[in-house]
């Protein structure tokens, strides 16, 4: 198919690419063998099988793999054999499009004096009437004392851990200075630079998302087992995590939002810093530089911990005084809304986008790094 004027191109039609490098993987929570496919078109995969929530996986292409579906192979042949062999090499045009006018580049154009990416951007003042989950001071500092560590469980049995926060850069605003720990384009933050949220506030509901629909079947169908086996452990899955993974509406909207990250749940796994303590695998980024796991300490307690290893593939691995895991948040509810907050300041940074139309979460949150009025 050949496109005129699209925002990328004024002319654009694609070449002919061979088979197995032609077709992206086939994604879906409803399939246990999703990899093994080609994705087509309208959830759909070659062979016919459709799903709802089917799309193509950002993670990898499909074809020339051992396992790969062999009725999706014989589709994708026949596919390929409709190219005429005239059109194979050389057919593919690409036109750039024209610079399309900006406004700044007009005479006189007036940057907006709120326009996020400025960095001296005045942001305006956090509504009277708003009540945001992050606070305008800092707890006492006896309640996290401030020797870069965190603990789950009590007593001589607490698991103490190396804290920090991996997020987005939020630039110009928080800059990352090079001297933190990196995880791809997750940046590393110590915690008592990072706006403090009303950590209370956070009970499971997940109240400030909106509605988060009913619970999906065969999301269940993942949680379920889960569940069965920490309950042999005397243990059980906090609500907060459950919800995140199963409801309708809360289910990938880390995804979303996640610049490449995406839901990959798996457990429970043995812990390497307590044998007696269980982990759960729910979310990682593209490359698996980074991944996020709910820690399940065994006596109750649990906390959202992140670490380069994948302990679903490392499950021997031991856990040392470089700080392998990383205590990142008190819930999994608590690291939701920093992570979409985050994520959802850096998209309207880069759109640049006007600080008066952000939701007072998101103003209440960047105003933590720029001084002036709009401080809550």
């Amino acid at each position: 198919m050949t496109e005129f004027g699209t925002p990328d191109a004024e002319i654009s039609r694609p070449g002919h690419c061979p088979w197995d490098i032609r077709w992206e993987a086939a994604w879906t929570d409803m399939l246990p063998d999703a990899h093994r496919h080609a994705y087509g078109y309208f959830h759909r995969t070659l062979c016919g099988i459709e799903k709802p929530d089917m799309t193509g996986s950002q993670f990898g292409m499909w074809g020339g793999y051992p396992d790969e579906c062999p009725d999706c192979k014989v589709a994708a042949l026949a596919i390929d054999a409709r190219w005429p062999e005239e059109r194979r090499d050389g057919f593919r045009v690409s036109v750039p499009a024209v610079p399309r006018p900006r406004p700044e580049d007009e005479p006189g154009y007036v940057r907006p004096a709120d326009e996020l990416g400025r960095p001296d951007i005045r942001l305006p003042r956090t509504p009277a009437r708003s009540t945001t989950r992050v606070l305008a001071a800092r707890p006492p500092a006896h309640a996290h004392p401030g020797d870069g560590f965190r603990r789950i469980g009590d007593g001589p049995a607490a698991v103490r851990l190396p804290a920090l926060w991996a997020g987005y850069g939020i630039e110009p605003y928080r800059p990352y200075d090079g001297q933190g720990r990196a995880f791809a384009w997750f940046r590393t933050y110590p915690l008592d630079t990072i706006p403090p949220l009303d950590e209370e506030s956070f009970v499971g509901d997940f109240a400030w998302f909106g509605d988060i629909g009913d619970p999906l079947d065969h999301r269940t169908a993942v949680t379920d087992p889960i569940e069965a086996a920490l309950a042999k452990d005397g243990l059980a899955l906090p609500a907060d995590f459950t919800a995140l993974i199963t409801r309708a509406n809360l289910h990938r909207c880390l995804d979303r939002e996640g610049g490449g990250a995406w839901t990959d749940v798996s457990g429970p796994l043995s812990s390497p810093a307590d044998p007696a303590d269980r982990m759960v695998l729910f979310f990682r980024d593209q490359q698996s530089c980074i991944m996020w796991y709910l820690y399940l300490h065994h006596d109750g307690q649990s906390a959202v911990v992140c670490s380069d290893r994948d302990f679903t593939r490392e499950r021997a691995a031991g856990y040392g005084p470089d700080g392998e895991i990383f205590w990142t948040a008190p819930s999994v509810e608590s690291f939701a809304y920093r992570f979409l907050v985050e994520a959802r300041l850096s998209s309207a940074v880069y759109d640049k986008e006007r600080a008066g139309d952000l939701d007072p979460e998101l103003l209440a949150y960047l105003a933590h790094y720029v001084p002036g009025p709009g401080r809550p």
